[in-house]
């Protein structure tokens, strides 16, 4: 399927939003060489080439007209650009301020225009348009010259779709993962046992006996200074597994700190509540914090002082691709809400 790109000629009837967002991240697929026959590969491209050509249509408005505007106005008090009706006439001090938020707002279009046509990504699409061009001897192909679609539209009805598989993959995958645990012998302490088995530095595992039915286990980060007690509560449970809940272990007549009351609300809103030693490895992610920076910005303490509490899973694929890693990548509260 080749791309097309098509000529730019007429400017659409209405302004076309700068704002390069509406194409997300997440959507977004590399455009490497081997991608390029999946239907999300080009979809996604086609999207951004239709985005370049809004953004176009877009600045051919700048100059002379909104940019402008203010002088035109002042000129001609009673009728401002584009002919239509204006009130009373502006003060130079009030042209000016207009005139420098036109320029502002026009440089901004421009850097927004060029960021994108630079970017990794529409270099790889350039890459894949100068080889069709030269596959097809010097031939630019435009069988129409105009759109016949919205990519942008496509391309979120593509993701959505993907995304559904992906859970569906993810569901069929934990439900497997549960039925495992079922199946262990020994049950959560053989997990607990296996955990404490790789010494991870700094990281101090204990299961507790209780008089009820509730299972507990005591994890401690020494360098940190925290002690939490993993626990399970009567009741809860994911098909049959157990959720696990997080409390904080302080001693008597300690309050819980600010920086434990922040760990235990990012490990008690993970999704996966009953996969125990997940819990058990994102707990160990904390035993570092005071020397471990936010991935974001990379200090140690935001502006208010505060540690990177945050937890955001990360999966590495192994060497050979059979299987993957989960690393726990550490952020700022402050920073993941910018």
């Amino acid at each position: 399927m080749p791309i097309v790109v098509p000529e730019m000629t007429a400017a659409p009837s209405q302004d076309v939003k700068l704002p390069t967002a509406n194409i997300r991240e997440s959507s977004v697929v590399s455009p490497d060489n081997d991608a390029w026959d999946t239907e999300m590969q080009l979809v996604s491209s086609l999207a951004k080439l239709q985005q370049l050509e809004g953004m176009i249509h877009q600045l051919r408005t700048l100059l002379p007209g909104r940019l402008l505007e203010p002088l035109m106005t002042a000129a001609n008090p009673g009728i401002a650009a584009g002919g239509r009706q204006q009130g009373v006439s502006s003060s130079p001090r009030a042209v000016f301020e207009q005139l420098k938020q036109c320029v502002e707002s026009g440089t901004r279009e421009v850097a927004e225009f060029q960021a994108l046509w630079r970017s990794p990504e529409m270099r790889g699409v350039w890459d894949r348009v100068d080889a069709q061009i030269r596959g097809n001897g010097g031939q630019l192909l435009q069988p129409t010259g105009m759109w016949e679609e919205d990519y942008d539209v496509l391309l979120e009805g593509l993701v959505r779709e993907e995304q559904g598989k992906q859970a569906e993959r993810r569901s069929v995958e934990e439900e497997a993962e549960r039925s495992k645990i079922q199946a262990t012998e020994g049950g959560w302490r053989a997990i607990v046992e296996g955990f404490a088995q790789r010494n991870v530095p700094g990281v101090r595992v204990q299961t507790q006996t209780s008089k009820t039915e509730e299972a507990s286990v005591l994890v401690a980060l020494v360098k940190a200074g925290m002690v939490f007690r993993v626990h399970t509560v009567e009741g809860l449970e994911s098909h049959g597994v157990p959720e696990w809940r997080i409390a904080s272990k302080a001693a008597p007549g300690q309050p819980v700190t600010k920086l434990e009351g922040a760990v235990m609300q990012c490990l008690n809103s993970r999704p996966r509540q009953w996969d125990l030693l997940q819990l058990l490895e994102m707990i160990a992610s904390y035993s570092d914090i005071k020397q471990t920076p936010c991935l974001k910005c990379n200090k140690l303490t935001d502006t208010a002082a505060q540690l990177p509490a945050l937890r955001k899973p990360k999966l590495i694929a192994s060497a050979d691709g059979q299987q993957s890693t989960t690393i726990w990548e550490a952020y700022h509260p402050s920073c993941v809400a910018e």
